[in-house]
C-alpha cells in the first residue's frame, strides 16, 4: 500500500516596528517615578495553505489559517533610573494555538509572569452514529436498536458459512446502518489544550534563588477509539485438510472522551556560584479526569444476552457481543510526588561535572467498574449471579503505586585546544509497586462469555486472570570524543550503551551497543560540509516461549520495541555561501532499520530516506526571500500469519518448526507500506525599520 502526501506553505510576512505618536519604534513615558522606555514590534502576515491528504495530519498540533494574520505583537518596557521592567508577548492571536506571556519584575531581585497558551490536537474525521461524543455515556436511539436486533442473523440461521447471507438479513442490516451512515453529519475528533501557568522568583541574594510555579492544564475533547469482537468460521476438518477460516466480525467506532485537568506546583530554590552551584526543588502534580468510564449504547441490541455454539447452547464461540451497554474504564485520577537535586562543579582542564538526582511517587486509589453491564451471562461458565454489581469483585478499588528514581551524570572535558570528549550516564527505576490482584475470571469475547484464564494457549499452560505490575530499569551510557585534526577539519566518534531490564514481562530485557563517526569540514568561513554514520545492535534477552501462561501470543511473535534490531544511519549536510547576499544548503538523512532476524512474525524492516534543499536571498538587510524543498521516503514491511488451532501436521513436511504450533504456514503473508511526504515552503520578509527589529 503507497500513501502520498504533499504539503505546499506559502507565507508573506510583514515586520513593522511598533511606535507612538512619533512614528519610531521606541518613545519614552513616565513609569515608576521616573522615566522608562517603551519598544516593541509586530509582525503581520498574508498566507494560503493547500493540502492534498489528510488536513488532519497536516494541522495536527497547528492551526494554519488562510487570510490576514497577527503573527506576534511584542511590548517591551524598561525604566531608566531604576531596575523594573515590563515584557508582553503575543503569538499567532486569535489562532487555536494562540500563546500571551506577560512578565515583570525588578532585575536582579524579584520577578513575577504569568501565561496562557492553547494548543490543538487534530486526528481525524469520520461518522460516529452515537451520541454524546466527548461525554463519558454514548447514546443511540431505540428504534436503532430495535430495528437492527429485529434482523440479526444468529449462527443457528447462517450455518457454518459466515460469508453466506441465509437469512437475508445481513443485507438488511447492512441497509440500516448505510441508512443511519448517510444522514449522519462527519464528526472530526480532535482536542484541545489549554495551559495557565503563574511563576515568581525571588533572589535572596545575587547567589541564592528561589522560585514558585503554579500552571493547570485542561485537555478537552474526543479521540476514536474501536470496540468489538468476531466469531471463526473454520472450513474444513483439523490438518491439512483445514484450508479455510471465514469471520464474522462485530464492532464499531467510539469516542473517547478526553476532559482532563492536570494541576501542578513547584517551589525550589538553589546556590549558583561562579565555579559550582547547587539547587533542590519539589513538585507537586494532580490528574484528574471528569469521566472514570465510557458507557455506550450497542445500535443492535436492546436485551441482553450470552454467546452460543452452533446449535444454539452456551458457548463462547458464536453470537458475541450481545450486551445492551458496554464500558471500559478510562484514565484513573492520580497525584504525583517529586524531588530532584542537581548540581555542577568545574574541574581542572577545562572539565565540567554535573549531576542530577530526583525520586518520585505517583499514586491512585479508583473504584474498579464491574466485570460487565451484560446481565445475559450471570450464573452462566461460572460467571456470579451477580456479575453487573462491583459486589462481585475481589476488591472495590484499585491501590495503584509507582515510584521512580533517576539518576543522570555528565563529565565534559576540553584538554586542549583541539581535543573535547564527553561522557554521560542515566539512570532510570521505573518500580511498580501496585497490588496484584486475583480475579476468578472476566466477561470475554464481546462481554458474552466468562472467561476463567486471561489467554487460552496449548494445554495446560493457561494463565489465570491477575494483574501483573509489570517494572523495569534502563540504564544508557555514552562516550564522545572530537577531534581538529587540521584547521579546516574536525573528526567526532561516539559510543552508546543502552540496557533494559525488565520485571514481570514476557522478557527479561534488552541491550543494544552502538558507535559512530562523522566529520565537519570547513574549507572556508563561507562553507561547510558536515557528515556522520551510526551503527547500533540490540539484542534480546530471555523472550519468554509464545503459547505459554506468561506470554500468550503467538510462537515466533515479538514485540518490534523489543525485537533484536541492527540500525544504520547516516546524515549529510552541506552549507555555503557564495555571495554576501545568497546562501543555499542541501541536506539528506537515511536510516535502515531491521527488525527480528530470527523471529518469523512482527515488524521487519522500516526504511527511511529523506532530501531537502533550501536557499535565501538578502538583497538589503530590509528584505529577505526564503524557498525550502524537503522530500520523504518511508517504507516499511511487516510479516503476518493467521491464528490456526486445528492445524498441527509435525513431521508432515508442510509444518514449520515451532513445536508449539497454532499458525498455519500457508496463511503467511507480508505487508509493506510506503509513503512519500513532499514539503514545499516560501517565505519573504519586509523590515522597514531593521534596526528596531
Amino acid at each position: 500500500m503507497t500513501r502520498k502526501h504533499q504539503m505546499i506553505r506559502a507565507a508573506l510576512f510583514l515586520s513593522l516596528a511598533f511606535w507612538a505618536a512619533n512614528a519610531s519604534a521606541q518613545t519614552k513615558i513616565d513609569f515608576a517615578g521616573g522615566g522608562a522606555m517603551v519598544s516593541g514590534d509586530i509582525d503581520l502576515g498574508g498566507q494560503k495553505t493547500s493540502v492534498s491528504g489528510s488536513k488532519e495530519k497536516f494541522q495536527e498540533y497547528r492551526d494554519l489559517r488562510d487570510g490576514f494574520l497577527l503573527n506576534e505583537l511584542r511590548l517591551n518596557l524598561e525604566s531608566e533610573s531604576k531596575p523594573y521592567y515590563f515584557d508582553f508577548l503575543i503569538k499567532d492571536a486569535t489562532r487555536g494555538d494562540e500563546s500571551y506571556k506577560a512578565k515583570g519584575g525588578a532585575y536582579g531581585k524579584w520577578d513575577i509572569g504569568v501565561s496562557f497558551d492553547r494548543t490543538p490536537h487534530n486526528f481525524n474525521t469520520g461518522t460516529l452514529i452515537l451520541d454524546g461524543a466527548g461525554n463519558g455515556r454514548l447514546t443511540v436511539a431505540n428504534q436503532i436498536q430495535v430495528g437492527l436486533q429485529a434482523v440479526e442473523q444468529t449462527r443457528q440461521e447462517r450455518g457454518g458459512l459466515a460469508l453466506v447471507d441465509t437469512t437475508g438479513e445481513d443485507a438488511q442490516q447492512q441497509a440500516i446502518i448505510r441508512n443511519i451512515l448517510g444522514a449522519t453529519d462527519p464528526t472530526t475528533f480532535r482536542l484541545e489544550r489549554e495551559r495557565a501557568a503563574l511563576t515568581m522568583g525571588y533572589n535572596v541574594t545575587p547567589e541564592v534563588k528561589t522560585w514558585v510555579k503554579v500552571n493547570q492544564e485542561l485537555r478537552d475533547g474526543a479521540r476514536s477509539i474501536g470496540a468489538g469482537t468476531y466469531e471463526r468460521y473454520s472450513q474444513g476438518a483439523a490438518g491439512i485438510t483445514h484450508t479455510e477460516d471465514q469471520f464474522v466480525v462485530t464492532g464499531m467506532e467510539l469516542a473517547d472522551p478526553i476532559n482532563y485537568r492536570t494541576t501542578t506546583f513547584n517551589a525550589g530554590g538553589g546556590i549558583y556560584k561562579k565555579s559550582w552551584q547547587a539547587d533542590l526543588e519539589y513538585t507537586l502534580t494532580d490528574f484528574d479526569n471528569s469521566n472514570s468510564a465510557l458507557r455506550w449504547g450497542n445500535p443492535f441490541r436492546t436485551t441482553d444476552l450470552g454467546a452460543k455454539d452452533a446449535v444454539g447452547g452456551n458457548a463462547n464461540n458464536y453470537d458475541r457481543g450481545r450486551f445492551v451497554t458496554g464500558q471500559m474504564s478510562l484514565a484513573p485520577k492520580s497525584q504525583s510526588h517529586d524531588v530532584s537535586a542537581s548540581g555542577s562543579v568545574e574541574l581542572p582542564m577545562h572539565s565540567r561535572f554535573t549531576g542530577n538526582l530526583s525520586y518520585g511517587m505517583t499514586s491512585q486509589n479508583e473504584l474498579l467498574l464491574p466485570y460487565t453491564l451484560n446481565s445475559g451471562i450471570a450464573g452462566i461458565g461460572g460467571a456470579p449471579a451477580n456479575v453487573t454489581d462491583v459486589a462481585a469483585l475481589p476488591t472495590s478499588r484499585f491501590n495503584g503505586e509507582i515510584r521512580t528514581i533517576t539518576q543522570s551524570y555528565a563529565l565534559t572535558t576540553k584538554p586542549t585546544e583541539k581535543l573535547g570528549a564527553s561522557l554521560k550516564y542515566r539512570y532510570y527505576d521505573y518500580s511498580n509497586r501496585s497490588e496484584s490482584i486475583l480475579f476468578p475470571g472476566y466477561a470475554a469475547f464481546g462481554e458474552s462469555y466468562w472467561r476463567v484464564f486471561k489467554n487460552d494457549v496449548t494445554g495446560a499452560n493457561d494463565g489465570v486472570v491477575r494483574n501483573d505490575p509489570a517494572s523495569y530499569v534502563r540504564q544508557t551510557a555514552k562516550l564522545s570524543a572530537d577531534y581538529q585534526v587540521a584547521q579546516p577539519v574536525t573528526v567526532e566518534v561516539d559510543a552508546l550503551w543502552d540496557r533494559y531490564d525488565h520485571k514481570n514481562q514476557r522478557i527479561d530485557g534488552t541491550n543494544e551497543l552502538g558507535a559512530g563517526a562523522g566529520f565537519v569540514y570547513k574549507p572556508a568561513a563561507t562553507a561547510s560540509l558536515k557528515g556522520s554514520y551510526h551503527y547500533a545492535r540490540r539484542a534480546m534477552m530471555n523472550y519468554k516461549l509464545g503459547d505459554t501462561a506468561v506470554n500468550p501470543e503467538a510462537t515466533g511473535l515479538v514485540n518490534y520495541n523489543w525485537a533484536d534490531r541492527v540500525r544504520h544511519r547516516a546524515d549529510m549536510r552541506f552549507d555555503a555561501s557564495p555571495a554576501e547576499t545568497v546562501s543555499f544548503g542541501v541536506g539528506g538523512q537515511y536510516q535502515d532499520d531491521s527488525f527480528g532476524a530470527s523471529d518469523r512474525f512482527g515488524l521487519k524492516s522500516q526504511k527511511n530516506l529523506i532530501g531537502s534543499v533550501d536557499a535565501t536571498y538578502e538583497p538589503s538587510d530590509k528584505v529577505s526571500l526564503t524557498a525550502s524543498y524537503s522530500r520523504e521516503r518511508r517504507k516499511g514491511r511487516m510479516q503476518s500469519g493467521a491464528k490456526d488451532d486445528a492445524f498441527d501436521v509435525a513431521g508432515s513436511g508442510l509444518d514449520d518448526s515451532y513445536a508449539a504450533n497454532t499458525v498455519n504456514p500457508f496463511n503467511y503473508w507480508d505487508t509493506e507500506i510506503a509513503e512519500d511526504v513532499d514539503t514545499l515552503g516560501f517565505e519573504a520578509a519586509l523590515h522597514p525599520i531593521p534596526e528596531k527589529l
